[in-house]
């Protein structure tokens, strides 16, 4: 990480951090109310499972335009506007007292929630070189553990002292107070901040450029359009290995503390506490994942280098799980699904600064696309795992499914190629090459 040409750009990574951080304490919030909503509104397995899913039905639907806006716009507007959005909805969450109410807010909130994945990534694009991609984006996402953990340990208060409807008034506020921060301390670009040294601009630009790729029709130097980056096949590869990972991913989220409350028969204090664990050491995978994804960039190249995380995480995720699932002692499986956890985040930093090596200029889009294929995940991982607890009664079986996508995650990486995205030459552009 070279801080000698100046540090403003990890200036707006912390406020980016700060924004997964909110988005996270706010999401998380539905998962650790669960027992209580169930046993309030007398839902079973599968409804919960369907409040949980409809999130990420409006989730999904802004995560591609979000992307494009971004990128051609600045992520900035799409920030403030998303997580405005989305604070409005949670704190109209209480007043779903029906299963449908319920999904309709959801819905409305997950759309909110949706603009932020693509819009954050686009943005940091613009502010680091290739070289630091896998650390700025594994930096980034310190906040999704951290916001996940926090959220389970001060739901788990406010829930005993004042009841589940406080959580959601409560940490809708933190959205507004993010967008103050934004509006004083953000740019979209460094070349927008007056606040940047030179040094520290020069250095962003050079390093954004791909050395060789120069004249080859690169991502980096020339403009590429939808059909280009869509005709990718590796560009799917990489999405539909990133469904396979939120697929474990969103299956912790909405129903680790349900599982430990319910299916390993402890009160919600204690659930709040085992269901933390998982995520306190997903707080150093994140980095972690970051700073061996460029090692391993720079010593073997970006397709073997960017791969190692994914394949070998997602393998040893599903792997863990099993084994925590299987355990006897509530503490074993504890531990081992807290080091599923960990490998499952190991991965994450790849996934996004690989958009960043296939474009640096289409981050926004590419990150969308794998975001549209991550939420599909999240619509069917809460429901598919409700029905198989309400059919087999057994919470069991839903995390063994949860381990078979994961480890079929790493497949799919094991099949792409990751280098920049090369643009399409039209046919008769190339016929005229020929023909002179």
């Amino acid at each position: 990480m070279n801080t000698s040409v100046g540090n403003r750009r990890w200036g707006i990574a912390v406020l980016l951090i700060l924004d997964y951080f909110v988005m996270f304490i706010a999401r998380t919030s539905m998962s650790m109310s669960g027992p209580a909503l169930m046993a309030e509104y007398g839902w079973t397995a599968t409804e919960f499972g369907w409040v949980s899913t409809a999130f990420f039905i409006g989730y999904a639907v802004t995560m591609l335009p979000a992307g494009a806006l971004a990128d051609r716009f600045g992520g900035g507007v799409i920030l403030v506007t998303g997580t405005l959005w989305w604070a409005i909805f949670t704190f109209l969450t209480p007043f779903g007292t029906t299963l449908g109410l319920m999904m309709l807010v959801r819905i409305l909130m997950g759309i909110g929630q949706g603009l932020l994945v693509p819009a954050n990534f686009s943005l940091l694009a613009n502010w680091v070189p290739k070289s630091e991609s896998g650390k700025a984006t594994g930096l980034l996402q310190i906040g999704c553990p951290a916001g996940i953990a926090t959220s389970m340990m001060l739901a788990a208060w406010i829930i005993q002292m004042w009841g589940w409807r406080t959580v959601f008034y409560s940490f809708s506020l933190l959205g507004p107070l993010w967008c103050l921060l934004w509006w004083r301390l953000g740019k979209n670009k460094p070349e927008l901040d007056p606040k940047i040294s030179p040094a520290e601009l020069a250095y962003i630009k050079a390093g954004q450029v791909v050395k060789g790729n120069q004249s080859q029709g690169s991502a980096s130097s020339t403009t590429l359009s939808k059909k280009d980056i869509f005709s990718t096949p590796s560009v799917w590869g990489c999405a539909m290995c990133y469904f396979c990972t939120n697929y474990l991913f969103f299956l912790f989220m909405t129903w680790l503390p349900t599982y430990f409350a319910m299916g390993r028969g402890i009160d919600l204090k204690q659930s709040a506490i085992y269901s933390m664990l998982p995520y306190l050491v997903a707080i150093l995978a994140y980095p972690l994942g970051g700073l061996v994804a460029d090692a391993a960039a720079k010593r073997f190249g970006e397709n073997k280098g960017r791969k190692l995380c994914p394949i070998f995480g997602l393998l040893l995720a599903g792997t863990f799980l099993i084994l925590g699932t299987r355990a006897t002692s509530l503490g074993t499986a504890a531990a081992l699904i807290s080091a599923s956890n960990f490998f499952l985040c190991l991965t994450m930093a790849s996934h996004f600064s690989i958009s960043m090596v296939f474009s640096q200029k289409n981050t926004g889009i590419i990150v969308g696309l794998n975001g549209l294929f991550g939420t599909t995940a999240g619509i069917l991982s809460p429901v598919c795992s409700g029905l198989i607890i309400d059919l087999s009664g057994k919470y069991e079986y839903a995390l063994y499914l949860g381990a078979t996508v994961a480890i079929i995650g790493a497949a799919f990486m094991l099949l792409t190629h990751i280098r920049p995205i090369e643009k399409r030459q039209p046919l008769h552009s190339a016929s005229v090459s020929v023909n002179t």
